[in-house]
């Protein structure tokens, strides 16, 4: 009879053991499935064609572009009406269509957008730029809202055009942008990559400095009694190549380095440099040692290093700054 009790107050133990351990397993497993709610992320696919470009400035990377935007998704609680562009202001931007539905929603923009670019000058004047479309939201960070590039939306009506400049490529990248305040953003990258008519190009900026050294050159056809017009000749096209030099490069901003059109006009100055050294030679033999032989040395040698010397130097500009 007295193990009766002790029987009961057994199952009762057990009973509530049972229960305290259940209550233990609550919280462990609200804790394993709570992040499947908040590890999900919304995907925003987007599209950009762009119509047309104005005000472009190269020399200071500004520029205009007008192009539809497009955003399609499927959460009805999502909403990309807060994008922004991280590097420039819309000028207009007006929403042209819009369709709302439980399952997948689209909305389409007109915009006219003031953005701009860092300009790269290495290659002047046979640079290329790449103009850009950043968008960012400015609502919504990584965690809830992730842009994806619609291909098929993507791309440059076939009438956009800049004069002097052809369309080498363009591109669509998705990135993530990170703060210091620990949040990261999804952003939106379209890249559209212009290079310069190279004909053109070369035709109204390397035309005159070889003409330049042609005229500087025909200085070694002179006879040696004819000093006076190969110094004239020389010093004159010295004189054109500096001031062609300062028309070419006045409107860029200062720069650090030495560009491409830069190691173009110190070659030259190299090829006009050696041809007025060597008549300056020329002249000293004529006036005090009255060497003939010498005189032909000096001018036949000097028109080879004259030639040589500019295709030396913008080799070693070129290869080694």
């Amino acid at each position: 009879m007295r193990s009766k009790p002790f029987c009961i107050l057994g199952i009762i133990c057990v009973f509530f053991s049972m229960l305290l351990s259940m209550f233990s397993m609550l919280p462990v497993v609200a804790a394993e499935e709570q992040p499947l709610f908040t590890s999900e992320t919304n995907n925003i696919n987007t599209g950009i064609y762009v119509i047309s470009i104005g005000n472009f400035e190269f020399t200071k990377g500004s520029y205009t572009l007008d192009f539809y935007l497009m955003f399609t998704w499927d959460d009805k609680n999502l909403s990309p009406s807060s994008f922004e562009f991280m590097n420039g202001r819309a000028l207009s931007k007006e929403k042209i269509y819009e369709n709302y539905q439980n399952d997948s929603s689209e909305v389409w923009y007109r915009i006219q957008a003031n953005l701009f670019i860092t300009p790269e000058f290495n290659n002047y004047p046979f640079d290329t730029q790449n103009l850009k479309i950043i968008i960012e939201d400015s609502k919504y960070n990584i965690s809830s809202l992730t842009y994806d590039a619609m291909d098929n939306v993507v791309g440059i009506d076939d009438q956009f055009s800049i004069a002097g400049w052809k369309i080498k490529s363009s591109n669509v990248d998705v990135t993530d942008h990170d703060y210091p305040w620990d949040e990261t953003y999804s952003q939106l990258v379209f890249t559209i990559a212009l290079e310069r008519e190279a004909g053109p190009t070369a035709l109204k900026l390397l035309l005159p400095p070889i003409i330049f050294c042609v005229v500087s050159g025909l200085s070694f056809f002179f006879k040696a009694d004819k000093i006076t017009h190969r110094l004239g000749l020389g010093t004159s096209m010295l004189i054109t190549a500096v001031m062609f030099h300062l028309s070419q490069t006045s409107s860029l901003p200062a720069l650090p380095s030495i560009i491409l059109i830069d190691k173009i006009m110190i070659s030259v100055y190299a090829f006009l440099a050696a041809s007025l050294f060597a008549t300056t030679l020329i002249y000293v033999d004529e006036e005090y040692w009255k060497d003939v032989d010498y005189t032909k040395q000096v001018n036949r040698f000097g028109a080879i290093i004259t030639i040589a010397l500019p295709f030396i130097v913008f080799a070693l500009l070129y290869f080694l700054s």
